[in-house]
């Protein structure tokens, strides 16, 4: 019995070393956590990352599964005890003791376990659930009722340990107990319950949710990873940059790396353009009736002409469409992370008054700070008074700045960026002492420094969930290559 226990701990120890963690660190610099869906696993490696690190994961997290049983036989534990430690093992994958508890979902821990119980079978079965799953566009749900009933009647016939007949179902049963603390928070705040449907079952057709939820509209400005904006539901509108005379869209078109190059070693000065009235109108024009209304959040009125030329558009829409235009009060990823609350929000059913209440709340709990590497920039656009003091200093300084509700505050310098940078850390550990906020690690060509930033936090903050973006290129003629910070939206 003891030496069960011990085998049983040594299984969840295993299954605590995240696979998809580290590798992603190796692989990228990161946390997988802070990318995707932030789930630690095979397939938002795969998604975020590539192909070949998320085989590596999933090798790696099926060698956690099959371990347990290898070596719960060769101590002669018996096959109870090594169904035992593969649950273990999937607990430790889902609630990992060396990464704060927050793991993955445990499928390819579990497929492990199965493969090492009851090879032969659960290779035969193993077909049967892709079918199914690719069949249903991704239900992971309805494979498993139809592949587990016949791995458990194919383990019944080779006379297996009760344990190993059943331990199709206890893997089951055991993820979606780890489950539970994820998705019940998020399903008690949906407000229509066959949202609940669409999370289960990815063929169930959303579209009777879609026509009364209103549509989310921001500008290019929020800086949104194109991947986290799309599964957002999140309609950008780029922004125009003004380079060589030519205006280009603010978005992926423009290749950063030459144009941040071009910014470091000329001159260049790019101008900027908001999207104009007529910009605003045809996007949301394109909604053809799909959207009971639609909500446009904007940065600050006194900083762009955003926020008026999607008023304009949203009066010759009158008779069509509800548009409500929101000033955010904040500009970049912060004012991105208040377009996620508002597509969340839409999600869940709450109507365009709700919305806009919990938007105006949102923004006592929403900003961001950054470090500046150059005031050349800065002072070439014009538009921060904060810093005026300092452009006559005869020494170089690293401003770190501030942006909330709709004021941009100098919250101090120093004479080395990496100060600078040690700086703001602390100021947000100070000033972000709620749990449950919501972090973008935000930069302008310097991944790597944003990568570590993102992990310090990680450590640090612990935020639900943390998210590392390039700031686009229009921000970078304002700002200035270098540039790095932190948006936060603090849990209330």
């Amino acid at each position: 019995m003891l030496q069960c226990v011990l085998a049983m701990i040594f299984s969840y120890l295993l299954g605590s070393v995240s696979s998809a963690v580290l590798i992603t660190r190796l692989w990228k610099r990161t946390d997988i956590r802070s990318l995707g869906d932030g789930n630690a696993g095979t397939a938002n490696v795969a998604r975020s990352v590539g192909l070949v690190p998320a085989a590596f994961v999933a090798l790696l997290d099926i060698a956690k599964g099959s371990l347990p049983v290898v070596v719960a036989r060769i101590l002669l534990l018996g096959e109870g005890c090594a169904v035992f430690c593969v649950v273990a093992a999937v607990v430790g994958h889902n609630y990992p003791v060396y990464f704060r508890f927050k793991g993955g979902r445990g499928l390819a821990t579990s497929l492990g376990g199965l493969l090492a119980l009851t090879p032969a079978p659960t290779l035969i079965a193993l077909p049967v659930y892709g079918l199914v799953y690719f069949a249903t566009l991704g239900s992971g749900i309805l494979a498993t009722l139809v592949a587990f009933p016949l791995l458990i009647y194919l383990n019944y016939l080779r006379d297996l340990h009760p344990l190993v007949i059943w331990s199709p179902l206890i893997m089951a049963f055991t993820t979606a107990v780890c489950s539970i603390p994820r998705l019940l928070p998020r399903w008690l705040k949906l407000s229509d319950k066959r949202q609940i449907l669409v999370d289960l079952f990815p063929a169930y057709s959303p579209r009777p949710l879609a026509k009364t939820a209103p549509a989310i509209f921001t500008d290019s400005i929020a800086s949104l990873p194109d991947e986290l904006a799309k599964r957002e539901g999140i309609h950008i509108i780029p922004m125009s940059l003004i380079l060589d005379g030519k205006a280009l869209p603010d978005d992926e078109t423009i290749d950063r790396r030459a144009y941040y190059q071009t910014l470091r070693t000329t001159h260049t000065r790019p101008t900027t353009a908001a999207p104009s009235p007529g910009e605003f109108l045809s996007a949301m024009q394109a909604l053809d009736g799909k959207a009971s209304a639609a909500l446009v959040l904007t940065p600050p009125a006194d900083l762009t002409q955003c926020y008026n030329s999607a008023r304009l558009a949203a009066e010759q829409l009158a008779e069509q469409l509800k548009v409500e235009v929101v000033d955010c009060g904040v500009a970049g990823p912060a004012q991105g992370l208040m377009a996620i609350l508002a597509a969340r929000l839409a999600r869940q059913g709450a109507s365009l008054e709700k919305i806009k209440t919990a938007l105006n709340e949102a923004r006592q709990q929403v900003g961001m700070i950054g470090v500046l590497d150059t005031l050349s920039f800065v002072e070439h656009s014009g538009r921060v008074n904060a810093i005026r003091p300092l452009l006559n200093a005869a020494l170089r300084v690293y401003p770190i700045l501030t942006l909330r509700d709709g004021q941009i505050r100098l919250e101090g310098m120093e004479r080395t960026r990496r100060k600078a940078i040690e700086r703001m850390v602390t100021w947000l550990e100070k000033n972000l002492k709620a749990k449950g906020s919501v972090l973008i690690c935000f930069h302008a060509d310097d991944a790597a420094c944003a990568e570590q930033m993102a992990q310090i936090l990680q450590d640090k903050l612990n935020p639900t969930e943390l998210y590392i973006t390039e700031m686009t290129p229009v921000i970078g003629a304002h700002a200035g290559p270098g540039l790095v910070g932190v948006a936060w939206l603090a849990a209330s």
